[in-house]
């Protein structure tokens, strides 16, 4: 596979993936199925967003430039 084709793939799913290790952590959601809550910490998802857009750039500031 094209390595300009990786590097696009990466710099894609960065965010999502530091979403979903965030989410899958236990970073500001959880769910209680006694009472079927589903609770979500604002402060920390934003922070999880903040990584994941930390995370997009650094990707794009190593391989987004010739």
């Amino acid at each position: 596979m094209n390595s300009v084709f990786v590097r696009m793939a990466i710099y894609v799913l960065s965010p999502l993936l530091t979403m979903l290790a965030g989410l899958l952590g236990g970073w500001g959601v959880s769910y209680d199925a006694t009472s079927h809550m589903l609770t979500i910490n604002v402060e920390t998802v934003i922070a999880a967003a903040v990584a994941a857009a930390g995370l997009s750039g650094a990707v794009f500031a190593r391989w987004g430039v010739r």
